[in-house]
């Protein structure tokens, strides 16, 4: 016998979801399902030589992305204009690589943003290129922006390093979206594993391991804007949750049971 109907009350103190902002929701109907959805905090974590200057190159420069979906590009990067495979980045209009970042620099970008009637507002992104050589002090202006960077309509904002615990608590807790490509320091996959693997059932490094696989300029990425949380080989697959890669027996009361393969 199905249950009754119950009359809902409309006195009840329901939290209602809040009305996405209409230039958020064209966006993110413009881009991939598989893309972060804007606006993001996206940490990127790469050792050296592994392929991010070319992942962040592809973010701007490639249609299947998000060129021509933003007004700007402000990228803080003391090396890109030497770096080979970022010249094409030098070149884009609309993207402005700044050699040496100041928090005086970063504070009147932000300020020319809120003197912009909101309607005129650019729609831009921020890039942190290996960013510990930036935020060094946990008071930069740069990792206090990863807590109120929606105010100044920036709708992406990455920070780059090659350290995990190097980036400010502010900047991982504001984190929406992860990427590790390639990590030659097995203490830093420790870290990421004891940040990330209950989120991943337990399974962070064999997602890790499976994601990196041969391939080079591979990556594993984290959705953890999601509920439950997602991983996908680059953005091209989602492996977690799976019939792959089910959570652990330790955390399946934690995370759900296990996504059963589909049968014929």
């Amino acid at each position: 016998m199905p249950p009754k109907k119950v009359k809902k009350d409309s006195s009840l103190p329901v939290v209602l979801p809040i009305r996405e902002d209409d230039g958020d929701r064209e966006l993110n109907e413009s881009i991939h399902p598989n893309l972060p959805k804007a606006p993001s905090v996206i940490c990127i974590y790469a050792s050296f030589r592994s392929g991010k200057s070319v992942l962040v190159n592809n973010f701007f420069l490639n249609p299947n992305f998000l060129r021509g979906k933003l007004d700007k590009v402000y990228y803080y990067s003391p090396t890109a204009r030497n770096d080979a495979s970022c010249k094409f980045l030098q070149d884009e209009e609309g993207v402005e690589i700044i050699d040496d970042y100041t928090d005086d620099h970063l504070n009147a970008l932000l300020d020319f943003q809120m003197e912009t009637p909101k309607e005129d507002r650019d729609k831009i992104a921020v890039v942190f290129d290996d960013a510990i050589q930036y935020l060094h002090s946990r008071k930069s202006a740069g990792n206090f922006l990863a807590t109120r960077f929606r105010h100044y309509n920036i709708k992406y904002l990455f920070y780059v390093s090659q350290s995990f615990r190097a980036l400010d608590t502010k900047v991982r807790g504001n984190s929406k979206g992860v990427i590790v490509m390639k990590i030659a320091n097995l203490k830093e996959l420790e870290k990421l594993d004891e940040e990330y693997g209950a989120m991943l059932g337990g399974r962070f490094i064999d997602l890790y391991n499976y994601a990196l696989g041969d391939q080079p300029y591979s990556f594993l990425y984290i959705n953890i804007d999601a509920n439950p949380v997602e991983a996908y080989l680059r953005f091209e697959r989602q492996i977690y949750p799976s019939s792959e890669f089910a959570p652990s027996k330790k955390f399946q009361s934690l995370v759900g049971t296990p996504i059963e393969e589909n049968k014929e």
